[in-house]
């Protein structure tokens, strides 16, 4: 059968765009909590990269302990060496001794070095480490005010919800069965539409389906303009109604 000729057309047809509504009531309901957890993730991704940033900080700082540690064990061996040099008699001890000393004074200089451009280093990342913060109290007080208007939307898109599924239930009711039955089959093959308006073009009045954009045979351009009249799309198969013909 290509037609559904009903006096029930209108009905269906506003069956239909109920069902629309509530699918997209739905939608926006299921979407509160996928919202909420990225956001979620986005404030927890942002406390990791502060805490690489602190980590990264305290290495720093215990790097440059480190090295202040073998700048005390320099100076000691730079002093111990010096107290030496006033005992020995021997001549080649006390080169060797000069030679040490003059070790452990470049290794003081390199070590000086280093502590120095850790503490440049140290510098930068503590001014990280207070970016981060900042960083982090933003995301989460933006998290957090979000979070309060999805949830808000989404307790009233529930609401909204429930009331148009009782009105749904009520309507669908009013429907004799077979064409229920026929009406629902349909939009379970078709994702949640089964009744779709046909567009007119501006100016040449061709048709189309408006579930698959597909153009109607003359044929189906014949049908869908008679009154109390349904048509099944030759392409998608959902059935097509014009808006002036139904509502007119």
């Amino acid at each position: 059968m290509e037609t559904i000729h009903t006096v029930e057309a209108k009905a269906l047809v506003e069956l239909q765009k109920r069902d629309t509504a509530i699918d997209a009531l739905a939608a926006r309901v299921a979407d509160v909590p996928v919202k909420i957890a990225a956001l979620a993730e986005a404030f927890e991704e942002k406390k990791r990269s502060m805490s690489a940033a602190r980590d990264a900080l305290v290495a720093l700082q215990v790097k440059k302990k480190g090295v202040e540690l073998k700048l005390a064990e320099a100076d000691e061996g730079i002093r111990k060496h010096q107290r030496e040099l006033n005992l020995v008699k021997d001549n080649n001890a006390f080169k060797a001794l000069l030679t040490e000393i003059e070790h452990d004074k470049q290794s003081k200089d390199d070590l000086e070095t280093e502590e120095l451009v850790l503490l440049e280093e140290i510098d930068k990342a503590a001014v990280q480490d207070k970016v981060m913060q900042v960083e982090v109290k933003k995301t989460e007080d933006f998290k957090n005010s979000e979070v309060a208007v999805l949830e808000a939307a989404g307790r009233e898109a529930a609401e909204k919800l429930t009331a148009a599924k009782g009105e749904r239930a009520a309507a669908a009711a009013a429907l004799s069965p077979d064409l229920l039955e026929r009406y629902e089959t349909i939009r379970a093959n078709r994702r949640g539409l089964a009744v779709a308006a046909a567009h007119e073009e501006p100016g040449t009045g061709k048709l189309s389906c408006g579930g698959c954009h597909m153009s109607l045979t003359p044929q189906k351009t014949l049908d869908v303009k008679k009154q109390d009249t349904l048509t099944f799309c030759q392409d998608c198969r959902c059935l097509l109604y014009l808006e002036k013909t139904i509502f007119g």
